[in-house]
C-alpha cells in the first residue's frame, strides 16, 4: 500500500507572527538587530525589487545583483530609515539608485560592436506560412516597441516602465524618482508622445512589412 505524502509542516507561531506584522513594524525589529524580521521583508519584497531593477538595467543577472545590493544596503543603513516614512518607498528608492548606478556604469563602459543579425529569405510551405508569419509579426511588435523604449531618455523610459509595466501610481513614481508629481506627469506625457512618434515613423517606413504598433496599454488594477 502506498503511503500518502507527508503534509506540509505547519507555519510556526514565530513565522505567523512575523507575517502578520506591517513592513514598518518588521523594520523596526530589524533596527534592533532581528535578522528573522529582515528575512521576512526580503521574502515579501525581493520579487518586486527584482522587477523594478530589471526595468532599468534590462539584464536578469544584473537585476539579481541589484536585489542583493539593495537589501544589503537597507540592512547596513537601517538606522537611517525614519519610522514615519513608508518602508517600501525607502527600499525601492535604494533599489532604483543601485539600478541606475549600474546602468550608467555600463553605458560608460565601451561595449563590443553590435552584432547585426542577417535575415535570410526562406521558403515556407503554404501550410506553415500563416503560423510562422504570425509569430514573426509578434516578434516584430515586441522588437519595435522595445527598441523605441530603449531609445527614450533615461527619465522618460523609467517613468513609462514604472507606470505601464509595474502599475505604480504617479505619486509612487514621484517618490521613487525624487521628483514632483507634475514632473512625472510631464515625463509620461513627453515619453508617450516620443514613443508614438517613433512607432508611427516605423510604420511609415514599413507600411506592408511590419504590423501596426502602438504604445503599450496599461493593465487595469484589480
Amino acid at each position: 500500500m502506498l503511503s500518502s505524502p507527508n503534509p506540509p509542516a505547519p507555519q510556526t507561531a514565530a513565522a505567523a507572527a512575523l507575517a502578520a506584522l506591517s513592513d514598518e513594524d518588521l523594520f523596526l525589529a530589524c533596527r534592533a538587530g532581528d535578522e528573522r524580521a529582515f528575512r521576512a521583508l526580503v521574502t515579501r519584497h525581493a520579487e518586486f525589487v527584482r522587477r523594478l531593477a530589471l526595468n532599468v538595467v534590462r539584464d536578469e543577472q544584473e537585476a539579481e545583483d541589484v536585489v542583493q545590493e539593495a537589501f544589503v544596503s537597507a540592512w547596513r543603513n537601517r538606522e537611517a530609515w525614519r519610522p514615519e516614512a513608508k518602508f517600501t518607498t525607502w527600499l525601492y528608492r535604494i533599489a532604483m539608485n543601485k539600478a541606475i548606478d549600474r546602468y550608467r556604469a555600463r553605458r560608460a563602459t565601451p561595449q563590443p560592436a553590435e552584432v547585426i543579425a542577417r535575415i535570410q529569405d526562406a521558403e515556407v510551405s503554404a501550410v506553415e506560412a500563416p503560423g510562422q508569419l504570425a509569430a514573426l509579426e509578434r516578434q516584430e511588435v515586441s522588437r519595435v516597441i522595445g527598441g523605441a523604449l530603449e531609445a527614450l531618455p533615461e527619465t522618460q523610459r523609467t517613468a513609462l516602465r514604472l507606470f505601464y509595466f509595474e502599475d505604480l501610481e504617479v505619486a509612487e513614481i514621484a517618490k521613487l524618482m525624487l521628483a514632483s508629481e507634475q514632473s512625472v506627469r510631464s515625463l509620461l506625457k513627453r515619453g508617450r508622445q516620443t514613443l508614438k512618434t517613433r512607432l508611427q515613423k516605423q510604420k511609415t517606413l514599413h507600411p506592408h512589412g511590419s504590423p501596426g504598433v502602438s504604445p503599450p496599454a496599461r493593465r487595469p488594477r484589480p
